[in-house]
C-alpha cells in the first residue's frame, strides 16, 4: 500500500511537467503563418536590439498572445536581426537554417516598406496588442490631399516609422545623445512630401531631438559620407551665445551615433546634402 501510494504521488507530481513539456513541443513544432510573421516583424522593430531575449516582459506577453514560447518568439526576432546590415556587420546570426518565409518577409519590406509597415501594424494589433502598455506618442499627421483619403494607412505608416526609428537609436538623439523621449522625433532624411516610397523606411530616418530635427530639416546641419556632422555657414555668428555654440557649432565634425539596426541610407543622406543643406 505504501509503495502504491508513493507511486501515485510521484505520478501526480510528474504529470504537470509532462503536460508542460508536451505543450512546449507542440508550440515549437507549429508552423508560423504570414500574419504571425508580420506581427513578429513589427515586434522586432519596436524593441531595442539589446532587449531581444526571452525574459523581456514584452516578448513574454507577445508569446502568450501568439500562443508561442518566449524562446520561439525571441529566436524569430533574432532571425530578422540577422538580415539587417547593421547586425550582419557585428556577425549576428539567427538559426542555422533560417526560414525562407522570414527571409521573404524581410525582402518584401526592403522592396515596399510602406506596404509591410501597414500590414505589420495591423497584424500586431490583431495578435499582440492587449492594452495601453504598447501605446506610444503618435506624431501629428501631415496635412495634404492624399492623407485625407488614406487617413488610416498614413497613420499606421507614421506610427511604424516613429517607433522603429526611435527604437533603432535606443531612444537617443543621434546628434547630441539626448535621451528624453518626449523631445525626440523620427526625422525623415528625404522629406515625407518628396518621397512617398520612403515614408515608412527607417533607413530614411534619424532619431533627433527637437532642436536638431528642426536644424536638419531646415538644411542647417548635414551628415557627410563618414557620418560626421557638417554645419551650415548660416549658423555661424561673430558672437554666438553659449547655447548656440554648445548645441550647434560645437557639433562640427562630430560623428553621429549609428543605430543598432536599419542604418541610414547613404543615398538619402547624399540627397539631403545636395538638395536641402544650405552649404553657402
Amino acid at each position: 500500500m505504501s509503495y502504491s501510494g508513493s507511486s501515485k504521488r510521484l505520478i501526480d507530481f510528474a504529470t504537470p511537467n509532462a503536460k508542460l513539456t508536451a505543450r512546449e513541443d507542440t508550440l515549437k513544432s507549429r508552423n508560423w503563418n504570414h500574419d504571425e510573421l508580420l506581427a513578429c516583424f513589427n515586434l522586432y522593430c519596436r524593441i531595442p536590439f539589446g532587449k531581444l531575449h526571452k525574459t523581456n516582459p514584452k516578448i513574454v506577453e507577445a508569446a502568450a498572445a501568439l500562443d508561442r514560447t518566449p524562446s520561439a518568439v525571441a529566436m524569430k526576432l533574432v532571425n530578422f536581426a540577422s538580415f539587417d546590415p547593421a547586425q550582419r556587420s557585428r556577425n549576428v546570426k539567427g538559426l542555422v537554417n533560417v526560414s525562407r518565409h522570414d527571409r521573404a518577409l524581410w525582402e518584401e519590406f526592403e522592396a515596399d516598406p510602406n506596404s509591410v509597415a501597414v500590414k505589420s501594424e495591423e497584424a500586431f494589433d490583431r495578435f499582440i496588442r492587449s492594452d495601453a502598455t504598447w501605446e506610444e506618442e503618435i506624431p501629428v499627421q501631415p496635412l495634404g490631399p492624399t492623407e485625407k483619403v488614406l487617413a488610416r494607412p498614413m497613420r499606421l505608416v507614421q506610427s511604424f516609422f516613429r517607433r522603429t526609428v526611435l527604437s533603432s537609436y535606443c531612444y537617443r538623439c543621434s546628434f547630441c545623445r539626448l535621451p528624453i523621449t518626449a523631445l525626440l522625433s523620427a526625422s525623415h532624411i528625404i522629406p515625407w512630401s518628396v518621397s512617398v516610397e520612403l515614408r515608412a523606411d527607417p533607413r530614411n530616418g534619424l532619431c533627433l531631438c527637437a532642436l536638431h530635427d528642426r536644424a536638419f530639416d531646415r538644411g542647417l546641419i548635414a551628415v557627410d559620407p563618414s557620418f560626421c556632422l557638417v554645419i551650415s555657414p548660416k549658423l555661424r555668428q561673430k558672437s554666438p551665445t553659449a547655447m548656440h555654440k554648445i548645441a550647434l557649432l560645437d557639433l562640427e565634425g562630430f560623428r553621429m551615433d549609428r543605430p543598432q539596426r536599419f542604418p541610414p541610407n547613404p543615398e538619402c543622406l547624399e540627397h539631403h546634402r545636395k538638395s536641402i543643406f544650405q552649404a553657402d
